[in-house]
């Protein structure tokens, strides 16, 4: 959510939203250090949500904003495959394989690895996929339906370009199944060029996150408004490593021909600045730095941009990349730039929650709604009348 600071001065210029911002809150969470909103009514959630929408943001024509509903203030924006710190021992290949060979007539019809991940994240299976909604009141249900009257809440709002299921890189990312060892996978083995990847995920300024929308292939996607997060594995800078423990560190490496002349033109990049927090020591493999982020990536760009070959060596990037970027074992977390820069947060006190649930009730959003399968319906009835 490009400039998100930008609320506030939007807030405070509209005479209409005087009140609102009484609504800003101290960001005092670590792990969401962002603008952060306090509400105590579906009112004062929707005036938010208005004024997030009215907001006009540069290079975002056409796109929508995006939130997360949770019940609990403090959970954090991973995935549920992410909280597996360590895929090397081929969980997701075993969860994905096994489920597929359980039964297979439940995705025969899908042609997608996005929707074979959507439909098991649907039914509960520890996928990379983060649930997110377009209906911010769908979001709220959510955030309030638990842990009534004992946590604060949160709605995570982002502003988003949602792509189609069949997006090529997000295809790469979630057929990420398919390795038992994740760790073995060069950026090179994928279908999808390197330098389009790293573009496409690192480079662009606004730091756009891939979402996709599933098909609504059942009632309840269709009523949640159901978008999803992607999260890829992180990526790992092999030779800014090579490079960085020099030449005795890594003999092997530069006496190999193949790759020297690129280790030479590695040794001028401004590593440092790329990896601030590289490990000093070369083989103290616990410490080591050199993962991928987004701001390594527009400083390598530009670093090649400004150079006199740097037209010729862009053109050429596919062949210079190989065997540089490995995949790790682990998914890529949103760090904490991202996190203040993209989102803002809406929290919901936790003693406001059964009155928010009792007003969405009036506005036609409830258990039965979310929910469209039969039991919620009989469970709505019952609850009604006896």
């Amino acid at each position: 959510m490009s400039n998100i600071r930008t609320f506030i001065t939007d807030i405070k210029s509209r005479k209409m939203y005087k009140n609102l911002s009484d609504c800003i809150a101290e960001s005092n969470n670590d792990n969401y250090p962002h603008l952060t909103f306090r509400v105590k009514s579906v009112v004062d959630y929707l005036r938010i949500i208005e004024v997030l929408s009215k907001t006009k943001y540069e290079n975002f024509v056409g796109g929508e904003i995006i939130y997360r509903g949770m019940a609990d203030a403090e959970w954090k924006l991973i995935p549920s495959l992410g909280r597996c710190l360590d895929l090397s021992i081929g969980q997701e290949f075993n969860l994905v394989n096994s489920f597929l060979a359980l039964r297979p007539e439940a995705f025969q019809e899908l042609n997608t690895n996005f929707e074979i991940l959507s439909k098991m994240q649907h039914y509960g299976l520890p996928t990379r996929l983060l649930d997110f909604t377009t209906n911010p009141l769908i979001a709220l249900f959510f955030a309030c339906n638990e842990f009534v009257g004992t946590k604060d809440a949160r709605v995570v709002c982002h502003r988003a370009f949602v792509k189609v299921a069949q997006n090529p890189i997000i295809e790469e990312i979630c057929g990420f199944y398919n390795y038992f060892f994740q760790e073995d996978v060069w950026l090179d083995d994928l279908s999808i060029s390197p330098k389009k990847y790293l573009q496409n995920l690192y480079r662009n300024e606004d730091y756009r996150f891939l979402i996709a929308r599933p098909f609504n292939w059942n009632e309840r996607i269709r009523r949640q408004a159901a978008v999803f997060m992607i999260f890829p594995n992180k990526l790992f800078d092999n030779f800014g490593l090579f490079v960085s423990g020099g030449r005795e560190a890594y003999s092997s490496r530069w006496e190999d021909a193949s790759i020297k002349q690129n280790l030479e033109m590695v040794e001028k990049e401004p590593l440092k600045k790329m990896y601030p927090n590289a490990a000093v020591r070369p083989f103290d493999f616990a410490s080591r730095n050199f993962y991928v982020t987004h701001r390594s990536i527009k400083l390598l760009f530009d670093y090649y941009k400004e150079n006199p070959m740097g037209e010729y060596i862009i053109n050429d990037w596919d062949n210079l990349l190989k065997k540089r970027f490995q995949f790790d074992s682990e998914l890529q977390n949103i760090d904490l730039e991202t996190m203040k820069r993209e989102f803002c947060s809406i929290i919901i006190d936790k003693k406001k929650k059964k009155e928010i649930l009792k007003e969405l009730y009036t506005l036609g959003i409830d258990e039965s709604y979310v929910y469209p399968e039969l039991q919620y319906a009989a469970k709505k009835i019952k609850e009604t009348y006896l």
